[in-house]
């Protein structure tokens, strides 16, 4: 840019990842077979049988697999509209011992500003409330009222941000979730201002002040503390620095490693059993992923160092969308 701001804030316009890449991606994935190595269990549903599975000895044996019980939750994206500019987060809450799974979709958001690093932020620490952006719509910014949406049922939350800071002038442009704090929400505003206010309600207190100067705000958020940062308008420098392009640090969660579908540490590991899928390292180092290829969802685990997938639990009820991409998965809350 050749202009300075001093202290602005700007509304990128690039999408999650960018929808024509994705859309050709789903194409190319949907035509490719799946080459992982793949070992089926006696656990495992017979309905995967036309994935391919080796007979070598169980690298699975000693893997305590314990931690796979519960509610996972799962974020898929789909992507509309005549460029695919448009895309919509479908949260499922699947359980694989079980099979049992439910899905709840987010408003579609165009241009989103929230890349994968940052799905994580757009959950609740609790896992009970979702947002569909880190950015803020021009309709809750010109009104101060900001909607939140339940993960557990069909109901939404207004936050009255204006009249929890007190300031009738507020206009808040980007948010999200704190991620060590059950329904707490940072949210920044156009003085650059960043608040922090509960889901559950309460007022909504100054946490800090953006830096000002030649940097504008972007709706960057650290992602793995939810601490907003500023970017140079003229190079990728951030203020707090070691943001943006410089952080190239794992998304970590619940003591584990979260890997969205696009991630150089999940195209490392041994050939996925999925075509589209995303996938968690626990604190054992066992990887869980996820395959989206179908309507319902399936799991398979890789233990640490291994070499060999094992399917895992049942497969889901049909409640997975037509994905384009896979940014999220959680672990069953402790």
């Amino acid at each position: 840019m050749a202009a300075h701001f001093e202290g602005a804030h700007m509304r990128p316009t690039h999408v999650l990842r960018s929808a024509a890449p994705v859309a050709a991606a789903v194409t190319a994935l949907l035509l490719t077979a799946a080459c992982g190595d793949v070992k089926v269990t006696s656990d495992s549903s017979k309905g995967d049988s036309d994935k391919d599975s080796t007979a070598s000895p169980d690298p699975s044996a000693d893997v305590d697999t314990s931690a796979a019980e519960g509610d996972w939750l799962l974020g898929l994206q789909t992507a509309g509209g005549n460029d695919g500019e448009k895309s919509t987060t479908v949260y499922v809450t699947y359980n694989p011992s079980t099979g049992q799974a439910k899905a709840r979709s987010m408003p579609g958001v165009t241009a989103a500003s929230a890349s994968s690093e940052l799905a994580p932020l757009l959950v609740s620490a609790d896992r009970q409330w979702a947002i569909p952006d880190t950015g803020i719509s021009n309709s809750e910014e010109n009104s101060g009222k900001l909607t939140v949406y339940s993960l557990t049922s069909n109901a939404t939350k207004v936050i009255d941000i204006r009249k929890a800071s007190g300031d009738n002038s507020l206009r808040a442009i980007g948010w999200a979730f704190d991620p060590e704090r059950a329904d707490t929400l940072r949210v920044v505003d156009t003085a650059n201002r960043i608040w922090v206010v509960n889901v559950a309600g309460g007022k909504a207190t100054q946490e800090g002040t953006l830096a000002k100067g030649p940097w504008v705000f972007t709706n960057g958020f650290n992602h793995n503390t939810g601490e907003p940062y500023m970017e140079s308008i003229d190079s990728d420098a951030t203020k707090p620095a070691g943001n943006g392009p410089a952080d190239t640090s794992p998304v970590t969660r619940a003591g584990g490693t979260v890997l969205a579908d696009d991630s150089d540490a999940l195209a490392k590991l041994p050939a996925s059993p999925c075509r589209l899928g995303a996938a968690f390292v626990d604190a054992d180092g066992v990887t869980w992923t996820f395959c989206a290829d179908k309507p319902t969802l399936t799991t398979y685990y890789l233990p640490k160092d291994g070499t060999q997938w094992t399917a895992y639990g049942k497969p889901s009820s049909p409640v997975d969308p037509v994905a384009a991409a896979f940014p999220l998965v959680l672990p069953p809350a402790a």
